[in-house]
């Protein structure tokens, strides 16, 4: 708990600058609200955001250095080298975010803990899903007294297919991702529309003297408390599945489900301010 009190700071903060917006500022500055808001809502998303797509892109980076690390094991155990040998000898080269969970298993295994159970201790403390599937091979082939060099280049083969499928995934849905972006601004016009036209519109109709029977229509502030609404969960999920399609990850979504609600909350907050100094 208390390793995520940075990000508890900063979504105390953000949420304490949207209720002072909300209690005071609405009534001495209201064209401030919408920057407040938007000020507000990145204090108290933003970092934890950054902090969590951060371990992502870490963990994305140790799949890919344990390509290389797997590579080299191979290599120096046909070279001749025992298994705490080429362990070692892997542990002197760079992996960079890798390299630390490298020496901790060359080291283990040099203190005498099992290769197995220091093998389960790097899977548990990587805990990425492809490392975990790779080591549970590897555990196996030792068990059975299989060569284990043929399991790691049948691995090495493996990820690398992995990788190149999720680049191309990446590269297939960059079309999806330009398109996904398009949809949600022409959504915000709509809104604009809507808020700038046909609100004024109805509230004109229902104050029209004549009328067989009043109309209920609900105000203007209704209607503009709605669509922020609207905006705010469609460009919360349109970033997700952003994420989900391009990159295979709903953490990795948050990057734009916050760039979207900031922009499309921004857009329609000037809209308004801008009808509402017209008028």
């Amino acid at each position: 708990m208390f390793r995520y009190w940075h990000e508890v700071v900063f979504v105390i903060v953000g949420v304490f600058i949207l209720i002072l917006n909300y209690m005071f500022v609405v009534n001495i500055l209201p064209f401030v609200v919408p920057i407040l808001n938007v000020i507000g809502g990145l204090i108290a998303v933003v970092p934890p955001t950054l902090i969590f797509y951060s371990k992502y892109k870490v963990n994305k980076e140790i799949e890919e250095q344990f390509i290389l690390f797997v590579r080299d094991l191979a290599e120096s155990i046909n070279t001749g080298m025992t298994l705490p040998m080429a362990l070692n000898y892997c542990s002197k080269k760079e992996y960079f975010a890798l390299s630390p969970y490298v020496n901790d298993l060359a080291s283990q295994v040099d203190w005498g803990i099992p290769f197995e159970k220091a093998l389960r201790i790097f899977a548990k403390k990587i805990q990425a899903v492809s490392i975990k599937r790779a080591v549970t091979t590897i555990i196996q082939t030792y068990k059975v007294g299989g060569k284990i060099s043929d399991t790691l280049n049948a691995i090495i083969k493996s990820l690398i297919t992995i990788n190149r499928i999720k680049k191309e995934r990446t590269v297939s849905v960059r079309t999806q991702l330009v398109t996904s972006y398009m949809i949600y601004f022409i959504f915000i016009f709509i809104l604009v529309v809507l808020q700038t036209f046909l609100v004024p519109a109805l509230e004109t109709s229902a104050e029209t003297p004549g009328l067989a029977a009043p109309v209920s229509v609900p105000s203007k502030e209704v209607y503009t408390s709605s669509f922020i609404n609207f905006i705010i969960i469609q460009g919360f999920f349109a970033g997700l599945v952003t994420g989900k399609m391009s990159e295979g990850s709903i953490a990795a979504g948050l990057k734009h489900s916050i760039l979207l609600i900031a922009i499309g909350y921004t857009i329609f907050s000037l809209a308004i301010q801008f009808q509402i100094t017209l008028v």
